[in-house]
């Protein structure tokens, strides 16, 4: 998993942005509301900046496209690239999955294809180069299958720092049939392949989750049939596989690999074995190198919350001898007539929003020091995240679409977290998204679409209007 999270250099003041801050909008643009996703502001200077779109979609109405859009200063779009997905054809299936920003020239997409016909499967990574304005596309593994039913899962996750990306292949298992993975870690700077080895669990333990720590080594988190037993984990170089287990009886529902120093650790949302999935009633440190629970700590933040799909992790960072982590959850908020039965209230399905953004502070033994609601507004556009974080000397600045106070107080724009209590300070830090003009509404703040350039002070900010429409907007204030 790739974080998709920008530090940038930021402050303004209330009072003097209110005075200076002058705003440049450019021309708005449409895209494909329904069908792109995962949209992301790369390769970004002072001089363009480019939004990246994928859409996969298969079957009689088939689809499957990388999407870069390229904008000038002024914020107007002046290119649209498109890359098709490789081995397109009528008897091949299409999966994208996921994206990587390499440095600031470069973005690569993997993509995952197998066909019937062929009996293959291949995972192609697909690199856009800005100076060359050009898409190249290679072959990183491929594979061959008994049937459909057979293909097997294919995963790619990028680590914290960005140093490696990796690529898993679960093959077909069964209770009689031990569960293979093929993995492939690649160095994030080459997209060379670093190592390369098979792993092989015993019958009946199967791969739930797989992250890759920051020296380049894989972690996979192994469960059993039965839900209600405990996990245990793998840890894999290219020289070993380490086994190691928990010493309390639990399942740990959303690891993440990060490092102090040179030694790496897990973060994960954990409950006990008994629970059912996708509960989140504690939050664990686990030393990976030892293969001991420094600290497992209660929460309630998340309990009471209806049809809770996945916690989302926004932005790890190490400071102040402290672990600083922003998650938001993915959740049941309403449903939404089928489609297919638009007229019968029967075949309502569910409708998810991204919410429930909060922020943790461990100290370095696991402790959990201090848990702060980030009071922003659950948003279900699949184009938007609920938060984006911004840090300047130690100080965490929220970007958002709305921020209340209270029930009945809600405001525009973002706010900083005090670096001493890291108590929500929204009055004195203030910023929020112009109107695109006086005839125009607000829009929807796209959260995650937000960078500062220091060197000519100015704010990137865009917004999403519901039709299919987008617009970049620059904000040029008093800077730092």
């Amino acid at each position: 998993m790739k974080l998709s999270i920008l530090t940038v250099v930021l402050a303004f003041a209330m009072g003097t942005l209110s005075a200076q801050v002058k705003k440049e909008w450019g021309a708005k643009f449409d895209y494909n509301q329904k069908d792109e996703q995962d949209p992301k502001l790369v390769m970004a200077d002072n001089y363009n900046h480019y939004m990246m779109t994928v859409i996969n979609k298969d079957g009689m109405m088939a689809q499957n496209q990388i999407i870069i859009r390229k904008f000038d200063q002024k914020n107007n779009l002046v290119n649209t690239l498109v890359q098709e997905f490789p081995n397109k054809d009528i008897y091949t299936l299409h999966n994208y999955l996921g994206s990587f920003e390499i440095g600031n020239d470069k973005v690569v997409v993997f993509t995952d294809t197998w066909s019937n016909k062929t009996k293959k499967k291949e995972i192609h990574k697909v690199i856009f180069d800005k100076k060359a304005e050009a898409f190249t596309t290679s072959l990183v593994v491929g594979y061959t299958f008994e049937s459909m039913m057979k293909s097997g899962t294919a995963n790619v996750m990028g680590s914290q720092n960005g140093a490696f990306i990796a690529i898993t292949y679960q093959k077909f298992s069964n209770r009689k049939i031990a569960e293979e993975t093929d993995c492939t870690v690649l160095d994030g700077k080459t997209l060379e392949v670093a190592w390369k080895k098979t792993v092989t669990l015993p019958l009946e333990l199967y791969t739930d989750n797989v992250v890759v720590t920051n020296t380049g080594k894989l972690v996979i988190v192994k469960r059993v049939v039965d839900k209600s037993a405990k996990h245990s984990i793998s840890v894999i170089d290219a020289n070993a596989i380490e086994d190691k287990e928990f010493t309390s009886n639990i399942k740990i529902n959303r690891p993440l690999a990060f490092s102090i120093g040179t030694q790496d650790y897990l973060v994960a949302f954990s409950s006990s074995a008994k629970q059912r999935d996708n509960i989140y009633d504690s939050i664990l440190l686990y030393d990976l190198q030892s293969g001991t629970t420094l600290k497992e700590n209660p929460i309630k933040e998340f309990s009471g919350v209806k049809d809770l799909q996945e916690i989302k992790y926004d932005y790890l960072n190490i400071q102040n001898n402290q672990i600083h982590l922003f998650v938001e959850c993915k959740y049941q908020t309403g449903t939404r007539p089928d489609p297919t039965f638009p007229n019968n209230p029967g075949f309502n399905i569910p409708v998810y929003s991204n919410g429930m953004a909060t922020f943790f502070a461990l100290d370095l033994d696991g402790t959990l020091k201090k848990t702060v609601n980030l009071k922003v507004t659950a948003t279900n556009d699949n184009l938007v995240r609920c938060i984006g974080i911004l840090n300047y000397r130690g100080d965490y600045f929220i970007n958002a679409g709305n921020y209340y106070e209270s029930s009945s107080n809600s405001r525009r724009g973002f706010y900083k977290l005090d670096q001493a209590t890291f108590t929500p300070n929204y009055l004195n830090y203030e910023y929020s998204i112009p109107s695109y003009n006086s005839e125009d509404s607000y829009g929807t703040c796209i959260s995650q679409f937000c960078q500062y350039f220091p060197d000519t002070k100015r704010m990137l900010m865009a917004a999403g209007y519901g039709d299919g429409k987008i617009a970049f907007v620059s904000l040029y204030g008093s800077g730092l």
